[in-house]
């Protein structure tokens, strides 16, 4: 670009005092055109690549999702429903595996908690029937405490007999005992009411966790989109675990993401980018093309800015090359275009300040989207 301006510059030297004669050159004036003329251009040059900043790093990205089918224990795929590239419709089927297995699992469990749902019934029942035993001993306790009550006044009075007495103490304690058991019992009832509920939650569990898993048995798009690299074929093994991605679904852009381009600025004068301000890129899928945006956000932060998670305290965390930050622009023309995924491109943001040195970049960018012809 400085070679350029220099260019410029000197051939209108030629054309003022060569060509057409307008001036007289003088020592004087030659003294000022050779020290002024190149002090314009540097600071030109400087407020450019400052104030305006450009970069030949951006980038067109998608949202892509892996499909990995949660299957608890591995499955045969026995259909392929999606054909690759062609768009469908969140919920459409993708591919099936086999679902037999779980079915049986799943039928299974359902007899399992049926099973324990009718022990937790004759549980609840055991409770009822240990409860009427308590209550039956528990009067038989009354009964035989005041009996032996009785018993002992009449013998204090005289009117009674010890056999009578012997007879009620005997009479009592087999009550008391009989009460103990009666309760224990009753304990015991309740445990294995608590027992069988808990077995009817884990089989509950189970049985939903199999029902899970045959759902999985059929694999839906998680949204909007395509499917590509469809490398599935019937009779291969997944799930049991896995987290391999079989499937790499590429999502529609929403409304708020088509056009966008995503483009990496030096940390010299990243801070100058503010949301909305004009912005020009240039792709390189199309040459010669400048196209308009606006910056919709400014990422704060990079990979370098993360400490990763580990027990080992770092030893340096600024080692590496300065590193670069990335701005979201929004092309104007974003919904009308066709943008790869993966395309690359040029970009500049135009700041508030010293618009003027913004000219060199508009010539700049300009200049390279031609070139990309020859690219």
């Amino acid at each position: 670009m400085s070679w350029i301006l220099a260019a410029l510059y000197c051939g209108a030297i030629w054309l003022v005092f060569a060509k057409l004669k307008l001036l007289r050159l003088t020592l004087p004036l030659a003294i000022v055109l050779a020290s002024v003329g190149p002090s314009l251009i540097v600071a030109l040059l400087f407020c450019a690549q400052y104030f305006h900043p450009f970069t030949s790093k951006a980038i067109v990205l998608e949202e892509v999702i892996p499909v990995t089918p949660q299957l608890s224990r591995p499955g045969r795929v026995t259909e392929i429903v999606v054909q690759p590239n062609k768009m469908v419709m969140a919920g459409d089927v993708l591919f099936k595996v086999d679902p037999v297995p779980y079915q049986n699992n799943l039928a299974r469990l359902e007899a399992s908690l049926e099973q324990a749902q009718q022990s937790k019934e004759v549980a609840e029942a055991s409770v009822e029937m240990a409860q009427a035993k308590l209550d039956q001993a528990s009067s038989d306790l009354e009964f035989a405490s005041a009996n032996r009550k009785r018993q002992k006044t009449l013998m204090g009075e005289k009117a009674g007999s010890q056999q009578e007495l012997d007879a009620a103490e005997n009479q009592f304690k087999v009550a008391s005992a009989s009460r103990a058991t009666a309760k224990t019992q009753l304990v015991q009832a309740l445990l294995s009411v608590d027992v069988a509920a808990t077995q009817v939650k884990q089989i509950e569990v189970q049985r939903n966790d199999a029902r899970y898993d045959l759902d999985q048995t059929t694999v839906v798009a998680p949204s909007d989109g395509f499917v590509t690299n469809l490398q599935v074929r019937p009779g291969m093994l997944v799930g049991g675990g896995t987290t391999n991605s079989l499937v790499s679904f590429v999502v529609d852009p929403p409304e708020r993401n088509r056009g966008v381009v995503v483009a990496m600025f030096n940390q010299k004068n990243y801070l100058r980018i503010k949301n909305d301000q004009y912005a020009e890129v240039a792709l390189y899928n199309y040459p010669g093309a400048i196209f308009t945006g606006r910056v919709i956000t400014t990422i704060d932060v990079t990979a370098a800015g993360q400490m990763p998670v580990s027990g080992i305290l770092p030893t340096d965390v600024a080692s590496g090359s300065p590193s670069s930050f990335a701005v979201r622009i929004k092309l104007d023309e974003g919904d009308e275009l066709r943008i790869p995924g993966g395309a690359r491109a040029m970009a500049a943001v135009y700041t508030e300040d010293i618009q003027i040195a913004g000219i060199p970049i508009m010539f700049l960018i300009r200049a390279k989207s031609w070139l990309a012809y020859l690219m």
